[in-house]
Parts: C-alpha cells; sequence; structure tokens
C-alpha cells in the first residue's frame, strides 16, 4: 500500500487538464522517493469509473486534485498546481 493516493480528475475538452497530469508525471519521474511512495492515477470524468468518483467527491470542475494518504485524511487542489506547490501538498499529506 502506498503512502499517499493522488487522483487526478480530468475531462476530454479541459484546456487545462493536461497540464495537471503532465505535472503530476513531471513530479513522479523527477523526485523517485516520491515516487516509492506516491500512486496516481488519472481519472477522466468521461468514463463510468471517473463520474462516479468525481460525484462522490463533489467534484465539479476540472482538473480537480485528490490526494488521500494513508491515514484517510483527504485534501484537493482544483486546477493544475505549479511544481512547487504540488510538492508542498503532497509533502503536508505525507506528514
Amino acid at each position: 500500500m502506498s503512502d499517499l493516493k493522488i487522483e487526478v480528475f480530468t475531462s476530454p475538452g479541459c484546456p487545462h487538464c493536461p497540464t495537471a497530469v503532465r505535472v503530476t508525471r513531471e513530479l513522479m519521474e523527477e523526485n523517485p522517493e516520491l515516487a516509492e511512495r506516491v500512486r496516481w492515477k488519472e481519472m477522466s470524468t468521461a468514463t463510468p469509473e471517473g463520474s462516479r468518483k468525481a460525484q462522490a467527491y463533489g467534484i465539479r470542475a476540472v482538473p480537480t486534485i485528490i490526494f488521500t494518504n494513508k491515514r484517510g485524511e483527504r485534501g484537493g487542489y482544483v486546477g493544475a498546481p505549479s511544481k512547487k506547490r504540488y510538492l508542498e501538498i503532497i509533502e503536508e499529506m505525507l506528514k
């Protein structure tokens, strides 16, 4: 089990969603120590699973990034964060 689960909610027509996915992927590639502790997945709201989860989380805009740590604590970010801000959130959720 990972220490942190990240779900990046996207939609096919969203102009900002590819940036959120790219930044997530780059952070994991550039920080191998995070890649060992963090599991992430893109969740398209155009799929039944993505739509169901987005409704369950109350997501109304994309991209939205949901963070769930191993203690079950959950946080979120709407939009495509800068790498600096993204790392801050990850580090806080891993504490």
